[in-house]
């Protein structure tokens, strides 16, 4: 799979020039995205067909802080899959 890579914007950081912590999620939910479109299962797809893949809970360590203009790179692992339930494991470098 390719790696998500995105450019920081100014209006996502703080006051003290790091991203605030609420963008993060929305990192993760593009990453998702772009992970199912590489795997030819485009959202729009999975929904015409009665598929829906909610988000059921999100635990996040923030170890670095990301900047304005920095470039992050997000790749997107299935760490189980039992049929119905999918856990993903999402790794973010800076």
């Amino acid at each position: 799979m390719s790696k998500f890579v995105r450019k920081i914007n100014y209006y996502e950081t703080d006051k003290m020039g790091v991203v605030h912590h609420s963008n993060y999620i929305r990192f993760l939910e593009e990453a998702r995205t772009f992970w199912l479109n590489e795997m030819n299962m485009p959202f729009e797809n999975l929904e015409e067909n009665g598929i829906t893949i909610p988000v059921l809970e999100v635990n996040v360590s923030y170890k670095h802080p990301v900047t304005f203009a920095d470039i992050i790179e997000i790749e997107v692992f299935v760490k189980e899959y039992n049929g119905v339930r999918m856990k993903v494991r999402i790794s973010c470098n800076k």
